[in-house]
């Protein structure tokens, strides 16, 4: 009575998830799996393509429908209502007409599959570089074809000076909304850093918070997605930035695209000294992350293995781009197609 077996092809739609879009085309593999009474499991009549619903889902105008066929005090108990659902009016072209559209988006789709493979591609070849580069099984030579002399064995902190962030009094208006960018875990996402979505203004420097200066690594030491990544950032411009982060500035001969490099490549040693349990731990302890031992390259060796990896970093990014451009094309698409 409260278990129900699907197919490939039926539509689900989660009761009490749709707000959010939790609504798909069952594919093959998961024929003959088990779903609760809190779905509600469509198929569609020989006048509807099954392929034509899949893109219909993702306009804006299935999805109002979606919020108001539902009812609740709010949104994260909010209850579908099929039967209110089922009667609204959509605009449906013959079913020759549904295959082509659907075949069209397809495409485009295609084309984003493809782009994601060469962008995962491209960073797999980045993680092996730098675990040769790094492990110094592959070494740069000097511009005459000599060798760099050996890299030499450091402590991370002695070769870089750190400082913490912090967050400004939120009931004072006069440090918000400014235009220096405050750098939390939310807007470290990619590896140069030059915005955020909140801001701060002068007034909060020195006063709650700090500023990094263009060219410092900004590392994430709390909070718990250093369980799954540890996300570190170069600076492109001064920003501030919160208590969770710290900003690492490289002296000693070290160059920050060096450091950033080597400080990702070990990623997978940083998230095993990370402490912490229960919701929204984890920890990076500052003390034991200077402790690290670091083999440091010649300068000039370090400018080399940078070049190389922001070339690569370049080529991600440039896939990246393109990927963008066709989700917002297929986005239009869908805005007009639909309406």
């Amino acid at each position: 009575k409260s278990q129900f077996e699907i197919e490939g092809g039926d539509f689900l739609i989660s009761k009490r998830q749709i707000v959010h879009g939790a609504c798909g085309v069952v594919t093959d593999d998961f024929a003959g799996a088990i779903v609760s009474n809190e779905y509600s499991i469509l198929r569609c009549s020989p006048e509807l393509d099954l392929n034509f619903l899949r893109y219909l889902s993702h306009t804006v105008y299935f999805q109002q429908t979606c919020f108001h066929s539902s009812i609740g005090v709010h949104v994260e108990k909010m209850i579908f209502k099929l039967d209110e659902w089922l009667d609204w009016p959509v605009n449906l072209p013959t079913l020759r007409e549904q295959e082509k559209i659907a075949g069209f988006l397809g495409v485009v789709d295609g084309k984003i599959s493809g782009l994601r493979q060469k962008e995962e591609g491209l960073k797999r070849f980045k993680a092996g570089l730098m675990q040769k580069l790094f492990s110094q099984e592959l070494r740069f030579t000097r511009d005459d074809g000599s060798d760099f002399p050996d890299w030499e064995e450091k402590r991370l902190g002695e070769i870089t000076r750190w400082s913490s962030g912090g967050t400004p009094s939120k009931d004072n208006p006069d440090f918000w909304d400014g235009d220096i960018p405050w750098v939390s875990a939310l807007a470290m996402h990619f590896p140069l850093i030059s915005d955020a979505p909140l801001k701060v203004t002068k007034s909060a420097i020195g006063k709650g918070t700090r500023m990094a200066p263009r060219g410092a690594i900004l590392m994430l030491v709390r909070g718990s997605m250093l369980y799954n990544r540890i996300p570190i950032c170069v600076t492109t411009r001064e920003v501030a930035f919160n208590q969770d982060v710290k900003a690492i500035v490289g002296t000693g001969g070290v160059t920050h695209e060096f450091l950033a490099s080597w400080l990702r490549a070990n990623e997978s040693l940083l998230m095993s000294m990370v402490t912490g349990t229960g919701i929204g731990a984890g920890k990076l302890e500052t003390s034991e992350l200077q402790d690290m031992p670091i083999q440091v390259p010649h300068p000039e060796e370090q400018r080399k293995i940078a070049a190389a990896l922001s070339a690569l970093d370049g080529k991600i990014a440039g896939v990246r781009d393109q990927i963008a451009g066709l989700e917002t094309f297929k986005k239009g698409l869908l805005q007009q197609m639909f309406v």
